[in-house]
């Protein structure tokens, strides 16, 4: 790695810190007794701190690939649909096939983070509260994640850093954001958890958020744009925090008990995915400037 590349990681890893101080204040100092406050006061600060970079360093959002126009929102609106879609209905599908063929009760159910606030048991108001909610936190999280990530922090990397590079850097420092509430749990909640529980849910980060930010990645690259990546952001943070397959057996109570499996199938399925576009994307890309050189020595 040459000097140039030294002082870009540093510069990356310097704002990267900026945002990590905010969610280190907000899990380990001002709410971690009380609430989980699922990162809201971090990502309002980053977002503060991402327009003060906008309008002070007087850059303006096409330049971290937030390029507003209505092709660039109709393709991202179409890649999400389909980069949502199918993983959808191929993750749930087997789930509810696998479990009824199961001695039970399987049905697939609507609710935001507890079963209480479905429509049969807290009637409409109670689910249109939780899909408030659930949608304005997906909106908050999808804007700040990947304005910040996919969109500055990828820019400032790719300006002496290979794409492979910056997108593992941007990913990695991504899950380590996502590590701060584990370490939380751990340090205000010692015994709350086995060590077993402890470790399954580091391994699950670990996986889960790297195969998404790597995929979130790949989707910027391959489009130019940060709005597919806050489209599809958006989309399967309210899609999976939706949408339950609850499973119960002799009348007992009705549980989602494979609410983190599922939720790496899709995201590795979506990874699957998007690397064949970003794949065919970038091979069309080189087939044109080697057809443009061809035609400048043929002249």
């Amino acid at each position: 790695m040459d000097l140039e590349q030294r002082k870009t990681l540093r510069r990356l890893i310097g704002c990267f810190a900026l945002f990590l101080v905010l969610r280190v204040v907000e899990e380990l100092v001002v709410v971690p007794r009380f609430v989980n406050s699922r990162g809201v006061v971090a990502c309002l600060g980053g977002i503060v701190i991402l327009l003060f970079y906008i309008r002070f360093v007087n850059k303006p959002l096409e330049d971290i690939g937030m390029i507003f126009s209505g092709h660039k929102v109709r393709k991202a609106i179409g890649l999400t649909v389909v980069m949502n879609v199918i993983p959808a209905a191929v993750v749930f599908a087997a789930e509810y096939l696998y479990y009824s063929r199961m001695e039970g009760y399987t049905h697939l159910s609507i609710y935001y983070e507890s079963p209480a606030r479905s429509y049969s048991e807290s009637g409409l108001q109670g689910l249109l509260i939780g899909m408030g909610i659930c949608l304005g936190l997906a909106l908050l999280h999808s804007f700040f994640y990947e304005m910040a990530f996919r969109g500055l922090l990828i820019t400032i990397g790719a300006r002496s850093l290979p794409f492979s590079k910056v997108n593992a850097i941007q990913a990695a420092l991504y899950t380590f954001w996502y590590l701060i509430p584990v370490a939380r749990l751990l340090l205000f909640s010692p015994g709350a958890y086995s060590s077993k529980r402890i470790l399954v849910l580091v391994i699950f980060t670990l996986v889960y958020e790297t195969v998404a930010a790597v995929k979130l990645g790949l989707l910027r690259s391959a489009t130019g744009s940060v709005w597919v990546c806050i489209f599809d952001h958006l989309a399967f943070a309210f899609l999976l925090d939706m949408l339950h397959i609850q499973y119960s057996v002799g009348g007992g109570v009705a549980t989602d008990m494979s609410y983190y499996m599922r939720l790496a199938a899709y995201q590795i399925i979506a990874l699957a995915m998007t690397y064949v576009y970003y794949h065919r994307k970038t091979k069309k890309v080189r087939d044109m400037q080697q057809s443009i050189q061809l035609q400048k020595q043929n002249a």
